[in-house]
């Protein structure tokens, strides 16, 4: 990677730095800088996360190559790859036990939701019941834009017909859950937002245009084996109607 793409790289794991006219932090070289972050982000939450990254068959040409040697260093500590349906490595491990991070929003709500948005490098799953926020919808087809992939599920009502957001028309995939059943009228009344398969974003709030003038709340919450619950649930509503 150049020295911005190091920076990059790294600030989507906890770190802050920036690429400035003298270079690297320090006036370190690629290596150096590489070497000195690793050990600051070693031990953290994020520290998984960034050693999947390293063998993101969209960052490497050779993701097989560079999990064989990952998997060297690793495996001393009980930790292996491995290749999920989708062809994603992930590491694994019987005593790897994930941290729960939670936080919960009360104000400036919609700005949170955009910066975990703008933080996803490879999913954003969202099902709420109408999506009419075009603040928020820009920031989803940007993410597209870059190849991340993105879903939405909403309501098939007259809300969404008058209101709702065009995503069809940019590409992502878009479905319309119908509010019907065999039993009466069943709203689809979730609000939730699952990204790269470890963070959810759940609450009350809607993601419309109005809502940012209401009292409403969210937690957002670092957890992989909630993100899996919730991305269950996705999948569920997803096949109604088909």
């Amino acid at each position: 990677m150049s020295g911005p793409e190091l920076i990059k790289f790294f600030n989507a794991f906890g770190l802050s730095d920036e690429y400035t006219r003298e270079g690297l932090p320090n006036s370190w070289s690629r290596n150096e800088y590489a070497y000195e972050r690793l050990k600051e982000v070693n031990g953290s939450p994020e520290f998984k996360s960034l050693v999947e990254a390293i063998a993101d068959s969209r960052k490497v040409s050779n993701p097989d190559a560079v999990v064989s040697e990952l998997s060297e260093i690793i495996k001393h500590d009980g930790y292996l790859f491995e290749k999920d349906e989708r062809g994603i490595f992930k590491v694994t491990g019987s005593e790897f036990n994930d941290p729960v991070q939670i936080a919960a929003h009360f104000q400036e709500i919609k700005n949170q939701i955009i910066e975990s948005i703008q933080s996803a490098e490879f999913t954003i799953w969202i099902a709420v019941a109408w999506f009419t926020d075009r603040d928020i919808g820009n920031e989803l087809r940007l993410k597209h834009q870059e190849g991340v992939n993105v879903r939405v599920i909403v309501n098939d009502d007259d809300t969404t017909d008058r209101h709702g957001l065009d995503f069809f028309s940019r590409g992502i995939e878009y479905k319309k859950v119908s509010p019907s059943s065999p039993w009466g009228k069943k709203l689809m009344h979730n609000k939730f937002c699952i990204i790269d398969l470890c963070k959810v974003i759940h609450g009350s709030y809607n993601w419309t245009s109005n809502a940012q003038y209401n009292n409403e709340s969210i937690t957002i919450t670092e957890s992989r084996e909630l993100a899996e619950e919730f991305s269950r649930q996705f999948i569920e509503l997803r096949s109604q109607n088909t």
